[in-house]
């Protein structure tokens, strides 16, 4: 055996070694880009922190998310006018999203590679800080990401979006009440455990003695439906579809109850709702527009709380995912209708739920810890000036080698988004400007709602 293939082989037993006693102390488990980033001058994702400037305040502060959604937590720090003159970098994982399924394939390891490839981006663009502002990342990678940095000795720092959530529900509750919270979010997020171990903790370190429910939905293609995805809406559909992945009435595990169709309250009209039959007798029901998925899920929320011991009502909807807030008309709406939802003379969800639900966006919390951690490491910007900001979105790598990697709208194929292992280091994305070429009118829309974020984003002046 010659000495390169001795010292590979040194090398791939100490990093099963590496990984045996870091799951024994409970440490996360090894990622190989990790390594690549701290120690190798020669791979593209090596970050030289000595060429970070002695004086950081001018730098961006970097945002990141799986895709558009995390512009509402931009929105919240813009719309605070707390960090007024600050510059910021946005990154959109568009091209890897949704985040939340990779668990569900057993693709964790692969969801943490991701995160910590897109907090790379940001400190390959001099960031002085991070801002997680996904859910589900916040949840599997920002452990990840602040390993990294200490292991650094950047002094970076990077915040997450679920503690911030956490903080913001506790702070409205006294500590002997008996109530329930209610937490939407990604099937990925949710799986992770984050927001109910982190309510828990949090809840007894502040020495809280109420009963508080946490009653937690994962919701499958919410996030997505958000996003335009076709797996999950397709406005050109005008009946069911094969590849469809949402919830159905066949679906085995997220199944539309036919029962409940007059408390979904869905919107049947322009295609918003796909099915066989007639509108008074609809089958093969499948969910096509963002609004639909927020009934789905939030029904299916309220079923659960309903269906559990000694339910308490309802009185805060924690909207763990980013891009639910798009959404936070029709589920206040639908909160209001399922109080007044009669039933054969009875009011089934009238006990469940508050006379007033409060929604939590924890991106109003984020922006507060921002702020705060800013002032405390002194990294206030020392400008006077406008705001400016620069958006990134990860796309397809443009191949025709590449093709068959690829579905007919251009993006990756559910298959091969899935089916990929971390440390293989694959260049199958570019990450390129915000433009209209890269952000459907759909989605460019729905952005118009942004009132301090739209102004900032290239197409801002349509």
């Amino acid at each position: 055996m010659d000495i390169i293939h001795f010292n590979r082989m040194k090398k791939h037993v100490l990093l099963i070694l590496w990984v045996l006693v870091a799951a024994c102390q409970g440490k996360p488990a090894y990622i190989p880009v990790v390594d690549a980033a701290l120690n190798d001058t020669n791979s593209f994702f090596y970050t030289d922190f000595s060429a970070y400037p002695p004086l950081r305040n001018h730098l961006p502060v970097g945002v990141f998310d799986s895709g558009t959604g995390g512009l509402t937590v931009l929105e919240a720090i813009l719309s605070s006018r707390l960090l007024e003159g600050e510059n910021f970098i946005y990154l959109a994982d568009q091209a890897n999203m949704p985040y939340g399924n990779y668990p569900a394939e057993g693709k964790t390891d692969f969801l943490r590679e991701l995160i910590i490839k897109d907090a790379l981006f940001l400190l390959g663009h001099q960031v002085k800080i991070i801002v997680v502002a996904c859910n589900t990342a916040t949840a599997y990678g920002l452990e990840d990401i602040s390993d990294f940095l200490d292991k650094s000795g950047s002094g970076i720092k990077a915040i997450g979006v679920i503690n911030a959530g956490v903080n913001a529900t506790l702070d409205r509750i006294d500590r002997n009440e008996d109530l329930a919270i209610g937490v939407l979010a990604t099937v990925g997020t949710i799986a992770s455990g984050g927001y109910e171990n982190t309510f828990k903790a949090l809840a007894k370190e502040r020495g809280y003695t109420g009963d508080l429910q946490i009653i937690s939905h994962g919701a499958a293609g919410f996030a997505e439906a958000v996003d335009s995805e076709k797996d999950f809406v397709d406005p050109q559909a005008i009946a069911p579809r094969e590849e469809y992945r949402g919830p159905s009435s066949g679906h085995p595990e997220y199944k539309i109850d036919a029962n409940l169709l007059p408390a979904y309250g869905f919107d049947f009209s322009s295609n918003h709702m796909l099915y066989r039959g007639s509108v008074d007798q609809p089958y093969d029901l499948q969910l096509n527009s963002a609004g639909n998925y927020a009934r789905y899920h939030l029904l299916s929320l309220v079923e659960k709380l309903r269906n559990s011991k000694n339910p308490q009502p309802l009185r805060y909807l924690v909207l763990g995912c980013t891009h639910f807030p798009y959404e936070s008309h029709t589920l206040s709406l639908m909160l209001s209708e399922l109080r007044e939802y009669n039933e054969g003379g009875q009011y089934p969800y009238r006990d469940l739920i508050d006379e007033k639900v409060i929604l939590i966006d924890p991106a109003f919390e984020t922006a507060r810890e921002l702020y705060t951690t800013l002032v405390k490491d002194s990294l206030l910007t020392l400008k006077m000036g406008k705001t400016q900001a620069a958006f990134y979105i990860s796309v397809p790598l443009e191949d025709p080698g590449l093709n068959w990697i690829l579905d007919s709208a251009g993006r990756f194929s559910y298959d091969y988004k899935y089916g990929r292992d971390p440390g293989v280091f694959t260049r199958d994305v570019n990450i390129v400007p915000f433009s209209a070429d890269n952000i459907d009118s759909l989605t460019r829309e729905r952005l118009r709602s942004l009132r301090y974020t739209w102004p900032l984003l290239p197409f801002g002046s349509e």
